[in-house]
């Protein structure tokens, strides 16, 4: 996809990915982002952490106002423990999150969020993108899947379409504050990439990422677009 009908996005992760193959927490991943999609595109309009309308939050979106066009990005950053240097001898020593039920909700719960939003705002589009270094959000899902965390596997290959709830077997502890149904308008198959190797030949020094692209109107917003 291109990022406010201007930057592709699988490419910029690509480019990314050589710069920086491994962050130390999602704000730095926000920031990196964000400065490398400006870099390269030096009229776009770059937002964090805004709140474009009521009660609406993103991590980033960025704008071209004269081609009419508008994305919104939501990011996850899910590490598994790993400590070491990068390339250029910066020390790194990520957190083990953990959680991976509730986590792999709060992906589905932002594909929800960029949906209610580009559904809103003619001329935009969205994206979730996850890059992850712990494989068991990646890996495909087995069947049947009778556990209560079924509806938001985000392994390869996952379905991720319609109305998405715990099951019986979730309790009360992986659904507190995460209890609400969540309702996905599109129809998303799950596809991962690799990011990056930090070739230490262990598994968390592998990290993959996941872009789910959220269609939005191909009608770029008439007070957004330069007019001839």
């Amino acid at each position: 996809m291109l990022i406010a009908g201007s930057v592709d996005l699988t490419d910029t992760l690509r480019v990314l990915a050589a710069k920086r193959p491994v962050f130390h927490s999602e704000a730095d991943l926000q920031f990196a982002l964000a400065w490398e999609v400006q870099r390269r595109d030096e009229a776009m309009e770059v937002y964090l952490e805004t709140r474009p309308a009521e009660g609406v939050h993103l991590d980033l979106a960025f704008e071209r106002r004269d081609l009419g066009r508008y994305t919104a990005i939501e990011l996850k950053y899910l590490t598994r423990a790993w400590s070491g240097c990068d390339k250029n001898g910066q020390h790194y020593a990520l957190r083990n999150h953990g959680a991976q039920d509730i986590r792999a909700y709060d992906v589905v719960k932002d594909v929800c969020r960029v949906e209610d939003f580009v559904g809103l705002r003619a001329g935009s589009d969205g994206a979730v993108v996850v890059i992850t270094n712990d494989a068991s959000y990646w890996r495909p899902v087995k069947l049947p899947d009778a556990t209560g965390a079924a509806s938001f596997r985000v392994g390869e290959g996952a379905v991720i379409t319609g109305p998405r709830e715990w099951g019986p077997k979730a309790g009360p502890g992986t659904r507190a504050g995460r209890d609400k149904v969540l309702m996905v308008r599109h129809h998303y198959v799950m596809s991962w990439a690799d990011y990056s190797d930090l070739g230490d030949g262990t598994p968390a020094g592998k990290f993959r990422q996941l872009i789910v692209e959220v269609p939005g109107s191909s009608i770029a917003s008439p007070d957004m677009a330069v007019q001839d």
